[in-house]
C-alpha cells in the first residue's frame, strides 16, 4: 500500500479537469535529490540526516493526513467518468497501470475539510477493517491539495435509489429481500462493534450494491463519522452527529454508544418494508421532534401484508431505551430473520 494508504485521481481529458485534479507538490519540493549510502562521508551523513528531517517536515506540513507526499498518477490511470459527487470531492473510475484492474477513487479537496484529523481517522479505519459487507480500501495517496482514496469499484448503485424505484402504495421490498439486505448490514455492524468501531451514519445512501444483479451483495460505505469507542474507558459519546431520519433518541440527547447503529438499521428496515421513514418531518428539527415523540406506527396499505414477525423485528430495533434494544447478534437470531433466511 502506497505511503500510509493512497487515494485519488489522475488528470482527466479536459484542460480544466486536468488542472483541478493533477496531484500537486508543495512549493520547493525536491524529489530528485538522493544520497548514496555507499559514498556518504561522515559530514555528508550529517547533512543527509538534516535533509531527510527537513523533507519529513515538508511532507508533514503539506501532507498532514498521511505524512507522506505521493502521486496517484504514477500508479493509476484516472477516468473522466464520474461515479458520484459529494461535499468534499468526486468519485471516479481508475485503472491500475500494472495490473489493469479497475477501482474507484474518491478525491477529497483538503481545503474543504474542516477537521483533517477526522479524515485521517476515516482512512485509518478503512485501512484496518476487513469484512465482505464493508467497502474495501486498496490504496491512499496525498498531494498538497487532495487526498485520493482508492477502493474496490461497486457498480450496483445506492440502496436509496432502489428504494425510490421500488416504492408503491403496497410497500417497497418483499420481506425476503429486505431481510437479506438487513442481514448483511447486521453482520457488517456486528464486525465493527466487535472491533470497537461505531459507524454513526448508517442510511440507504451509504449502502451500495456490488453489482446490478438481482440478488447482489451490499457494502457499507462512508466512514467519515465513524470512530473507535470504548464506553468503559471513555464514557458515552456526546457529539450528536448523523443524518436526521436515522439519529436515535439518545444521540439527540448527546449521550449514546454503539446502540445508535442498531436504531439506524431499524429505521432502514422500516423503510425497506414500506417505502417511507417511521419518524418524518419537513425539516431536520421536525424529524428530531418526531423521533423524540417516538410514536412508532405500522399503519397504511404498505403494512397490511407484512408479517407480525417483521413488525416485531423493527420494534425491537427501535426501542427507545438503548439498553433494551437488540444488539446486532441478537437481531441476527430474531425469529423473523431466521424465517426469512430459511426460505
Amino acid at each position: 500500500m502506497s505511503a500510509i494508504m493512497n487515494l485519488f485521481c489522475e488528470p482527466c481529458s479536459s484542460t480544466d479537469e486536468q488542472d483541478r485534479y493533477m496531484p500537486t507538490k508543495p512549493q520547493h519540493y525536491d524529489a530528485s535529490r538522493t544520497l548514496s549510502a555507499s559514498t556518504t562521508t561522515t559530514a555528508e551523513s550529517s547533512a543527509a540526516g538534516s535533509y531527510y528531517s527537513a523533507q519529513r517536515n515538508i511532507d508533514n506540513d503539506f501532507c498532514p493526513v498521511t505524512g507522506v507526499y505521493s502521486n496517484i498518477v504514477e500508479d493509476y490511470l484516472i477516468s473522466p467518468n464520474v461515479l458520484g459527487k459529494g461535499h468534499y470531492g468526486v468519485v471516479r473510475e481508475c485503472q491500475h497501470r500494472v495490473t489493469g484492474e479497475s477501482f474507484a477513487v474518491k478525491s477529497i479537496d483538503k481545503s474543504k475539510v474542516g477537521r483533517l484529523d477526522h479524515l485521517q481517522r476515516e482512512i485509518y479505519l478503512l485501512a484496518n477493517v476487513d469484512h465482505p459487507s464493508i467497502m474495501k480500501m486498496s490504496d491512499c495517496y496525498e498531494d498538497a491539495d487532495y487526498i485520493h482514496i482508492v477502493t474496490e469499484k461497486y457498480t450496483g448503485g445506492e440502496l436509496f435509489d432502489q428504494i425510490v424505484e421500488s416504492t408503491s402504495q403496497s410497500g417497497c421490498f418483499s420481506e425476503r429481500r429486505a431481510a437479506g439486505i438487513i442481514r448483511s448490514l447486521l453482520e457488517a455492524v456486528a464486525y465493527l462493534h466487535e472491533n470497537g468501531i461505531v459507524h454513526r451514519d448508517i442510511k440507504p445512501e451509504n449502502i451500495l450494491f456490488e453489482s446490478r444483479e438481482q440478488d447482489s451483495a451490499i457494502r457499507l460505505i462512508d466512514f467519515g463519522l465513524s470512530r473507535t469507542h470504548d464506553p468503559k474507558l471513555e464514557g458515552p459519546l456526546a457529539n450528536p452527529v448523523g443524518t436526521a431520519y436515522y439519529m436515535s433518541p439518545e444521540v439527540l440527547k448527546g449521550k449514546y454508544d454503539r446502540a445508535c447503529d442498531l436504531w439506524a438499521i431499524g429505521v432502514v428496515c422500516y423503510i425497506l418494508l414500506c417505502g417511507y421513514p417511521p419518524f418524518n418531518g419537513g425539516t431536520d428539527a421536525e424529524i428530531h421532534d418526531s423521533t423524540r415523540r417516538g410514536r412508532l406506527q405500522f399503519a397504511g396499505g404498505a403494512w397490511i401484508c407484512k408479517s407480525d414477525e417483521a413488525m416485531d423485528f423493527v420494534k425491537c430495533l427501535l426501542r427507545r431505551d438503548p439498553r433494551r434494544r437488540m444488539t446486532a447478534e441478537q437481531a441476527l437470531r430474531h425469529p423473523w430473520m431466521r424465517k426469512m433466511m430459511s426460505l
